[in-house]
């Protein structure tokens, strides 16, 4: 067992010794890897002062991992300490998924209940109230068009922090890394640069700048979006200095999920897989005052263990029911099982998963030694398995299939090990996972076209196809 000892006294953060009630602060990144904050990964491409000081003040868990790689699903979770398959949100609404239910509490409805001003600053339009979020708020700012960009974002929630007397909950959410990336001018085009061949075929259309196929010339555009996401926290922190709230927030910083770069099928998307660079996000919690920081803690943990984290900290007590755990106290549970999922299975020439939409979904569940991937195609499923510890990028089935790529160091694939029962009961919970997402009788695609469509309707298909949702 990990343990993660801290000076604070749990239940005396939000009333004890005359202090007043702790300021709760969410700050969300859409779309960020794990691999470029420059604090977590000395290697990344990125430069982000503003996450690095939070992580130099916070609890940094290396590996913490989201439970599904689409945006909507995801916030669900972590404002609700319930897995997707629990909350029932596993697709978007748009796609056919379910919204989230209104007898589920959330994050916002338990803090206000306890005298909490709340208020959530989002950035993606894939977040607007119809998603069902938005309970529990008093005041919900969605941008008017497909995105906003943070720096504004910012600015609306410093002028709503300003008129709160009281104790708040602030969710500010950043859009700023998800594509189309032909925002950022840096790496400028230029004529060198890779163009047209089979590599094209790899980039979603949203994502597309001409007919660049240049993979680096995408990663310098992802890393700068991120530097410029960085920024924008800077701006929050501003925010929070100058409206007194600083000193004594708990801060938590994390992501929705990850980013494929061109380790697989599909490049410079998401929510097509459960793999590493897509499930794997930050994770870092500032308590008051930066009590029981500058530390990392390596046990796996999910975007479902914030919720609890937060109430026990603030002394609410934990309710029954939850998927999530609380990160707060002692110490954090050993040998845990940590799920994913993708979103739906897209229509892009280049992926194998079959059939589109719900029904071509892949499963992956985690442990410290192990990740088991169930993953579905027009010739049947299938069931991958990789070494967490050999093979942190996920790249290497221990199975060596034949589309494996060779292990760096051999040139060869690695080893085939075999089959034991801790293997079949990973299965078990997989195939439970696709069973129990085929009862939800969920959509298979983006809405139907209609010859006659609304003002509203025709708005909201525009800002989804900018960003990429409406794919066939």
């Amino acid at each position: 067992m990990r343990a993660l000892h801290f000076s604070l006294v749990a239940g005396l953060l939000l009333t004890g010794c005359g202090q007043r009630p702790v300021d709760v602060v969410f700050i969300t990144v859409d779309t960020l890897r794990y691999d470029h904050i420059s604090a977590l990964d000395p290697k990344s491409p990125a430069r982000t002062p503003n996450m690095d000081l939070l992580a130099s003040q916070g609890v940094v868990f290396t590996q913490a991992y989201s439970p599904i790689s689409v945006t909507g699903p995801a916030f669900c979770s972590l404002l609700t300490g319930l897995s997707p398959g629990t909350h029932g949100v596993v697709m978007n609404v748009f796609r056919g998924g379910n919204k989230l239910r209104k007898k589920v509490d959330t994050m916002p409805e338990v803090l206000r209940r306890q005298g909490y001003h709340t208020g959530a600053f989002v950035s993606g339009f894939t977040l607007r109230r119809s998603l069902g979020i938005g309970q529990g708020f008093d005041r919900y700012s969605t941008p008017v068009d497909a995105r906003r960009p943070g720096g504004k974002t910012a600015a609306m929630m410093w002028s709503w922090l300003m008129t709160q007397p009281g104790p708040i909950f602030a969710w500010w959410h950043s859009y700023d890394p998800h594509g189309p990336l032909d925002v950022y001018d840096d790496p400028p085009i230029t004529r060198t640069l890779e163009r047209g061949g089979d590599n094209l075929d790899r980039i979603p259309d949203y994502q597309r700048i001409g007919r660049i196929s240049d993979a680096e010339f995408f990663a310098g555009r992802y890393a700068t979006a991120v530097e410029y996401a960085d920024a924008q926290v800077g701006r929050v922190f501003d925010v929070l200095h100058n409206t007194g709230r600083w000193d004594d927030a708990l801060i938590v910083l994390t992501a929705d999920h990850g980013e494929s770069f061109d380790e697989r099928e599909l490049w410079f998307d998401h929510g097509t897989t459960a793999y590493e660079e897509q499930l794997h996000v930050p994770l870092i919690i500032r308590y008051p005052r930066g009590e029981g920081g500058g530390r990392s803690i390596d046990a796996l943990v999910m975007l479902e263990d914030v919720f609890p984290t937060v109430l026990d900290a603030l002394g609410l007590g934990v309710p029954d029911g939850l998927d999530g755990v609380s990160l707060f106290g002692d110490a954090i549970p050993a040998d845990r099982k940590v799920t994913g999922e993708s979103s739906h299975c897209k229509g892009e020439e280049v992926l194998s998963c079959a059939p589109l939409g719900s029904g071509g979904k892949m499963y992956a569940v985690r442990t410290d030694a192990r990740t088991t991937v169930r993953h579905k195609a027009e010739s049947g499923v299938t069931y991958e398995r990789y070494d967490r510890e050999d093979d942190v990028l996920e790249l290497h089935p221990l199975d060596a299939p034949a589309h494996a790529r060779p292990s760096e160091d051999t040139g060869a694939p690695p080893p085939s090990i075999a089959w034991d029962d801790t293997d079949a009961a990973r299965i078990r919970t997989l195939d439970g996972m696709a069973e129990l997402r085929a009862g939800m009788k969920l959509g298979d695609g983006p809405p139907k076209k209609v010859d006659k469509e609304t003002e509203a309707e025709r708005h909201e298909r525009e800002a989804l196809e900018k960003l990429g949702y409406l794919d066939q």
